[in-house]
């Protein structure tokens, strides 16, 4: 009889503290909402005699403490930029590839300097009214109650993922009603599947409509962040806007949903984000090996593969080159609307923590998702004055380190990092003053869950063939494999019915390609040719002929062809970089690309570069190679690449961490290992 009423009593302690806390939160609200806060009494008094919804109310004020929306006003001058997007689409439905770029560069033209936007955010408990509040909660146990499918899911889940108004830094008071209007007859349409299908249908829906152009983006900066209401009516943004478009469609209709992310992949640039429907689980956890896309099952995390596509042939591509076939995950949060209390922002002081985890709504789910392992750490001895410490991936733009977990240090000088994803390279750190410091030595966390020191040491490397600053992903395989079997040519007649084979393509081609061209015709007309169905992706042509003088030299002339589409044309093909690209407009029905030359020649060789990302070992540019040590990058020397594409080194340090400079142009690098030959990127 005894262990009942223990039990007994320590439930009801629990309880007794988790209101007690509830209560603590609310008043605190209260507090922040100062003399707005007779609006969210309105809201308690409105639902005095409902106890379902008062407990709702009490949910949505009690973990509003410190949210905030930016100020519309305080980015007023890019509002034309929207308005002209979202006018274009209420004409037109669709962007097409090119139209966004012209509207923007046609504002953009017009005015003296670009916009200067400094974004401002106001508490959110300073500026809702009690008219919002409760049409929204009431909105929101509608679209629960009459949903038959998710109208016996808890009223936990209900609270935590179908009720919040918002889910970003913004929030639309017509959102519920705009996207519930748009996307209910879709629900309805498929009621005869499970809501997780339903889900799963809008939210492909929304991504197909919604444009994610980093490029576009990236050339247009002041355009984020802004409203709720700009990027969902004007459906433009990154991938993070586009999952909350998604996760507040989902809930107008009932649906529980939440936003998922990787702080920062583990061998790639930047953060990923994804919609997970409640009740939805991944068939397995992702190991981060390096596999090959096998279809739709393949795919645990969102976005974790380069390319959506399985690849056979592979000649062409130099043997030691490691072919990466998807992106790696340290850790998966969720960004929940309810405050976590056991997670860094409640437990720290924000001032002195990395920006990431300043949210009190983070929660680690990584091993719903990752198969993971806990790492235990020995730090440098200044963690006596620590607090906390962190495991970092790298980030290539500045050649530093991001925080993607955190662990208390403990006395002795150690650390335990729960949760961690496998097949990464990962620093320790500490955050002082707004800085990443490295706390120990790197360390590979291998498919074992072993840690790999990756110190140096006093063994060396006799000779390393390098091909790369970056690993060759898959989908730089993609656009080699669109050029196989595509032909150059030349050609006398203006409708190209005379045209003769020169060279044709039959392996892959592994960066930039130099072909001698021996004893061809002379022709008027250099011409490249693709197969019908092609996209006809080539970066750069360079034709090579014979002058008056028996000298070899560029041949130059007048564009011909498909003129591609905008941003990827004719300029592009023939402007001399290996960056830019060209791409054919599937619209025009010419299925060839080159010069006109103006008269007959003979070309004796030529150069052409596939679409890639231009990280291959270029002949004749300056390089560098560097390993960390003690905290640093240290130099190991400069060379010049090679006539075949390589650097080669010698004598270098075994088992440590190494990245490669491009000095002559480009920026972009990853850290590898070199190990039984081959460049290992993470």
């Amino acid at each position: 009889m005894t262990k009942p009423i223990i039990c007994f009593a320590f439930t009801a302690s629990l309880l007794f503290i988790s209101c007690e806390n509830s209560e603590k939160q609310l008043k605190k609200s209260l507090e922040q909402a100062g003399f707005n806060r007779p609006e969210f009494e309105k809201v308690l008094e409105q639902y005095q005699n409902t106890p379902q919804k008062l407990k709702a109310a009490r949910f949505l004020i009690s973990n509003m403490k410190d949210k905030s929306s930016i100020d519309s006003i305080s980015i007023a001058t890019v509002q034309p930029y929207y308005d002209a997007l979202i006018n274009y689409l209420k004409v037109h439905g669709d962007y097409g590839p090119t139209m966004m770029y012209y509207k923007c560069d046609s504002i953009k033209n017009k005015a003296a300097d670009f916009p200067s936007v400094s974004p401002l955010y106001n508490y959110d408990l300073q500026i809702l009214t009690s008219d919002f509040l409760i049409n929204h909660i009431d909105n929101s146990f509608k679209a629960w109650q009459n949903n038959p499918q998710t109208r016996n899911i808890s009223f936990s889940d209900f609270c935590n993922f179908i009720l919040p108004y918002k889910c970003d830094n913004t929030f639309w008071a017509g959102t519920f009603s705009y996207l519930h209007g748009l996307y209910k007859y879709m629900a309805d349409s498929l009621k005869s599947e499970s809501f997780i299908q339903i889900g799963k249908s809008i939210d492909k829906q929304i991504k197909n409509n919604f444009r994610q152009d980093g490029i576009f983006l990236q050339q247009h900066p002041f355009l984020q962040p802004t409203t709720k209401y700009n990027y969902t009516m004007a459906r433009l943004g990154s991938c993070a806007e586009a999952n909350y478009t998604v996760i507040t469609t989902l809930r107008s209709l009932g649906i529980p949903a939440a936003f998922n992310l990787v702080p920062y992949w583990g061998n790639s640039n930047a953060s990923h984000s994804w919609t997970e429907i409640i009740g939805d689980k991944p068939q397995k956890r992702y190991n981060n090996e390096q596999t090959q896309y096998n279809g739709p099952q393949s795919e645990i995390i969102s976005d974790m593969f380069w390319f959506n596509r399985h690849f056979d042939f592979f000649d062409g591509i130099p043997e030691n080159v490691l072919i990466r076939w998807n992106r790696t995950v340290p850790k998966v949060y969720r960004e929940n609307y309810a405050i976590q209390n056991n997670n860094l922002a409640n437990t720290a002081d924000l001032m002195n923590i990395p920006d990431f985890f300043n949210n009190p709504g983070l929660e680690d789910i990584t091993d719903k998702y990752i198969e993971c392992t806990n790492v235990k750490i020995e730090l440098h001895k200044d963690s006596v004055a620590k607090r906390f410490a962190y495991l970092c991936c790298y980030v290539p733009e500045t050649y530093s380190w991001t925080p993607v977990a955190w662990g208390k240090i403990k006395n002795n000088g150690t650390v335990r990092f729960e949760k961690m994803g496998k097949n990464i390279v990962y620093m320790p750190a500490y955050f002082t003053n707004g800085r990443v410091i490295p706390a120990a030595a790197p360390f590979l966390l291998d498919a074992k869950g072993h840690v790999v020191s990756l110190e140096p040491s006093q063994t060396m490397e006799p000779e390393a063939v390098f091909y790369s600053k970056v690993p060759y992903r898959s989908h730089v395989l993609y656009y080699a494999l669109d050029m196989l079997n595509c032909s150059f040519q030349v050609a006398d007649k203006a409708d190209m019915s005379d045209t003769t084979t020169i060279y044709k393509i039959d392996k892959l081609p592994h960066y930039g390609q130099e072909v001698e061209i021996k004893n061809s015709r002379p022709g008027r007309y250099g011409i490249y040719s693709f197969p019908v169905g092609r996209h006809g992706f080539i970066s750069d042509i360079e034709f090579y002929g014979l002058d008056e003088n028996g000298d070899e030299t560029k041949l130059t002339g007048k564009p011909i062809g498909n003129p591609g589409i905008y941003g990827n044309g004719l300029n592009e093909l023939f402007d001399g970089s290996r960056v830019s690209y060209y791409a054919q407009d599937p619209a025009c029905g010419i299925n060839y690309v080159g010069i006109d030359f103006g008269k007959p020649v003979r070309i004796t060789k030529i150069v052409y570069y596939p679409h890639t990302d231009d990280n291959g070992v270029v002949p004749g540019e300056l390089y560098e190679l560097f390993y960390w040590k003690d905290s640093a990058w240290i130099s190991l020397g400069r060379q010049t690449g090679q006539k075949d594409k390589t650097l080669v080194y010698k004598n270098i340090p075994k088992g440590v961490l190494l990245r490669l400079h491009d000095i002559t142009t480009g920026n972009e690098n990853r850290i590898f290992i070199y190990k039984d030959g081959k460049q290992i990127f993470y």
